[in-house]
Formats: structure tokens, C-alpha cells, sequence
């Protein structure tokens, strides 16, 4: 009997390496972790974040060994790799690191960052590839010049698999300060910053094939040879695929530890406070998004305990009437920029399920707030949003979102990064576009539409969590 087509995704992330496989329907056939955290090297700079990409290597091996070894009644077609954005790792022509892997998170590039905005003008922040890049050149000048390739974690991993580890996906090369516009590197890169050109790797759209598992791979894992390696993106870009968003207008919420949002445009407009950045969908497509500070971690401080308890209790409940801003630590980045804002709580409300239908009503409101500020740069907002992260499993929060937004919110069946390599694997060798992939592989398993009656209700609410921002001083 002939095997079953499939995609293998694999995701890195900073706790582990994920393995899915799924078929051309979206059907999943398997998942597989392994964890990385041991990677991690202590540091008493709090600035600091570093793994060892060697353990990744053992880690990933062991990984695609397991997975290959359960799943033997499928054919790999093609396989993507994506990882966390900004992660840099100096390596030589045989891709051995030469100094650990420099984490998303890690900020110590702060003059380095400075002096790359005032400089040549490529907006970056501390935790970006190109400031830890320079930070290096600055610092660690003998690693600087050995240095054959800067790669991002997802090309190291994609390295390992395919033996070339000079390519590299636009997504991720975004931290690393690629224009994205004229699909190139700038030049004040080499000139103005005294990075070679030659440092930096090839860049590819996502999902272009961009080689085959190597024949040592295909031997260890008892692999086709042809099984095609094609470009990933960030772990955020590529878990957005997998939400069910793909043509202008649609736009995804996330509600994990805070809110992120992406959506799809047709152009390109720039945000003039600089709040929205923008990833390139490669069929010309632009991915702007943002994230507020809200999101779940206030609720899971407050409620962490009773979450599923309350959920049913709220549901099919009346707004709470309350004014609840649910930002769990100071400072707000989106709607808004504001780093001294606090949260608060005007509400008279008897008991603590009420509070915690506030809080997520607060979050809701927030949201509200953020597709009516991307609504005011110019981009399109459809009557339509896809939701995913932990959030998205509470049909209540759901509910509440649709008649805050007025506008259906929808969910797809599964929502994660590593699904979204696998579709952007399909993209590259079983379907034409990225959009038809998405078309064929994500499955919508919940629709909430907004109620005429409560929308109306929550508009009157709103309006006063408006004004009380507004008398705080937060917008």
C-alpha cells in the first residue's frame, strides 16, 4: 500500500524542539518534543541570554529519530523549520558555532542598538540579530573575524538537516535589519556599520525550496533523499499561517501571556509613532502586528487557580458593567505607548467570577482599541478575527470578543508553530501558494458571532473604559 503524504514542521523554541507531522487535509499524524532547556547558560547579567546550539544538535537528532521511527506508514514530501526571531549565532565555513546562540530576549546590545538607529536609520531594539551582531564586532572582535556566517536559530537547525547553512528565510532575517521592501540587504549595513556583506546569509522568501535532506540525514533517518528543505519564518509569523487568516482584511488576535495581533494588507503603511512593524507574506502580501502588555498573565494572577471554573460560570452571563484595564506589570507598548501606565479596577461587582468576566472584558476592550488604532493608520479590518493561544479555548471569552468587536471571532483546529511549518512546508512542493495550502490545511472548529443585542451594551461600556483611560492619563 503506498504511504501517506505528508509534512513534517519543526519548531524551536527556548524550552524545546516540537515535531509535527500533518497531511494535506490538516490532518495531524503526529507530535513529537524534546527539550533544550538545559541548553541554557547561567549568567549573572540579567541582560544576558544564551544556549549552547551544540545541545540543540543532540536534541533535534534524537527528535527526527523518534519521529521517522513512529511514523512509518507516511512519506515525507518536505519539511520547514522555524524558530524564535532575533537569535544569532556566529558559525565557520563547516557551520560549528563559534560562540553560543544569542537569544531573542537577550538585550545586551543596548549602545550597539543606539547607534544603529542613529547611525544608518534601520529601526532596531537591543534584542535584535543586527545589534548583537555589531555588539559582537565591538566585543569580541577575534570571533567577530573568524566568523564565516551570521545565521538565525531556524538556519542553523535547517543546516544540520540539509548541510548548507548559508540561507536564510526574509522572516527571520527581518532583526537583521533586511529590507523587506526591496528584498535585499541595506548597504549601510557594510558601510556604515563595518558588517560585511559576506557575514550575512543568502535570503530566500518563505517557502522556497531551498535544498533536500542530506544524504547522511536521509541514510540516519531511512528517508527519501529528495524529501525538499523549504524556508520557514519566526515562530510568531508561522504559527499566524496556521490560524486560518490569508487574504487582506483578516487579522489574528493571540491571547497568550499578552495579546499579539497580525494581520494581512495589500500595502504597506507606516505607523507614524513606529508601533507597528511590518513581516512580508511571499506572495507579496505584508504582515503587520503589534502586541499590548494585557492578555492572560493578569488573568492567570488573579484567577490562575479557577480558570475553568469560572469560565463556566460567566457563560451566557450579562456585561459586567465594570472598567477593568488587565495589565499585570507597568508599561503598555500597543495601542498606545505608555511606559508609566498602570492597570486598575472601577468596579462594584458581588462576587469573584464577575471579576474575572471584568478582566477578560477589559482585555477585549483593549482589543477593541487596537483594531481601531490599525483602522486609523489605514488598513483594512474585515468584519471577521482568528484567534489562537490559550485564550482562544474559552468559548465565554470568545463570546465576550465577538460582541465587543462586533465581528465574528474564529478558531481554527489547531493552532501552532509547528503547523505552520508544515503548511508552509505544503506551500513549497504540494500546493502553488501559501494562501492555497491554508485553504486546504486549516480547519475552522468554532465561530462565535456577536449578538445585536449585547453589542449595543458593550458599545455604551466602552465608551466609558475610553473616558476612563482618558482621565488616567493613559491615552
Amino acid at each position: 500500500m503506498a504511504k501517506k503524504t505528508a509534512f513534517l514542521g519543526v519548531d524551536l523554541g527556548t524550552t524545546g524542539i516540537r515535531t509535527l507531522i500533518a497531511d494535506a487535509d490538516g490532518s495531524v499524524l503526529s507530535v513529537q518534543n524534546a527539550e533544550v532547556l538545559d541548553s541554557t547558560i547561567e549568567s549573572s547579567n540579567d541582560l544576558v541570554s544564551e544556549q549552547d546550539p551544540l545541545y540543540w544538535k543532540e536534541a533535534l537528532f534524537d527528535l527526527l529519530d523518534r519521529t521517522f521511527a513512529r511514523a512509518p506508514d507516511v512519506k515525507i514530501s518536505a519539511l520547514t523549520v522555524d524558530s524564535t526571531s532575533g537569535t544569532i549565532i556566529p558559525i565557520d565555513r563547516e557551520g560549528k558555532p563559534l560562540h553560543n546562540a544569542m537569544l531573542h530576549n537577550d538585550a545586551r546590545a543596548q549602545e550597539e542598538a543606539k547607534f544603529i538607529v542613529e547611525t544608518t536609520g534601520i529601526n532596531v531594539k537591543p534584542s535584535f540579530a543586527l545589534s548583537k551582531i555589531l555588539w559582537i564586532r565591538n566585543h569580541m572582535p577575534g570571533v567577530f573575524e573568524k566568523t564565516w556566517k551570521f545565521i538565525h536559530a531556524a538556519d542553523y537547525i535547517r543546516g544540520l538537516i540539509t548541510g548548507d547553512f548559508g540561507v536564510s528565510d526574509f522572516s527571520n532575517a527581518v532583526k537583521t535589519g533586511y529590507d523587506l521592501e526591496n528584498y535585499k540587504w541595506p548597504g549601510a549595513i557594510e558601510n556604515k556599520l563595518q558588517i560585511p556583506e559576506e557575514k550575512l546569509p543568502r535570503v530566500v522568501k518563505t517557502g522556497e525550496v531551498v535544498g533536500e535532506v542530506s544524504g547522511e540525514m536521509a541514510a540516519q533517518y531511512g528517508i527519501d533523499r529528495k524529501t525538499a528543505v523549504v524556508a520557514g519564518a519566526t515562530d510568531n509569523t508561522t504559527s499566524f499561517y496556521s490560524s486560518g487568516a490569508e487574504k487582506a482584511g483578516d487579522w489574528n488576535t493571540t491571547l497568550g501571556t499578552v495579546i499579539g495581533i497580525r494581520g494581512v494588507a495589500d500595502r504597506f503603511i507606516p505607523d507614524p509613532e513606529g508601533l507597528l512593524y511590518a513581516h512580508r507574506h511571499p506572495e507579496g502580501f505584508w504582515l503587520p502586528g503589534a502586541a499590548s502588555n494585557t492578555g492572560g498573565e493578569g488573568v492567570r494572577i488573579f484567577f490562575g487557580q479557577r480558570l475553568e471554573e469560572y469560565d463556566r460560570l460567566i457563560d451566557g452571563t450579562p456585561p459586567t458593567g465594570a472598567l477593568v484595564y488587565p495589565l499585570a506589570r507597568k508599561s503598555e507598548k500597543f495601542p498606545f505607548l505608555n511606559m508609566e501606565a498602570q492597570g486598575f479596577i472601577n468596579a462594584t461587582i458581588a462576587t469573584p467570577h464577575e471579576l474575572f468576566k471584568a478582566f477578560l472584558e477589559g482585555n477585549a476592550f483593549i482589543e477593541r482599541m487596537i483594531y481601531e488604532k490599525i483602522g486609523s493608520i489605514g488598513y483594512d479590518v474585515g468584519d471577521r478575527v482568528f484567534s489562537m493561544g490559550g485564550g482562544a479555548n474559552s468559548g465565554p471569552w470568545m463570546q465576550i470578543r465577538a460582541d465587543v468587536l462586533n465581528k465574528s471571532v474564529c478558531r481554527a483546529r489547531e493552532v501552532e508553530a509547528a503547523f505552520g511549518a508544515a503548511i508552509i512546508a505544503a506551500s513549497g512542493v504540494y500546493f502553488s501558494t501559501i494562501t492555497e495550502a491554508i485553504d486546504h490545511m486549516v480547519n475552522i472548529d468554532r465561530t462565535c458571532d456577536p449578538d445585536p443585542g449585547t453589542v449595543e451594551r458593550y458599545d455604551d461600556i466602552y465608551r466609558r473604559f475610553k473616558q476612563e483611560m482618558k482621565l488616567r492619563g493613559l491615552v
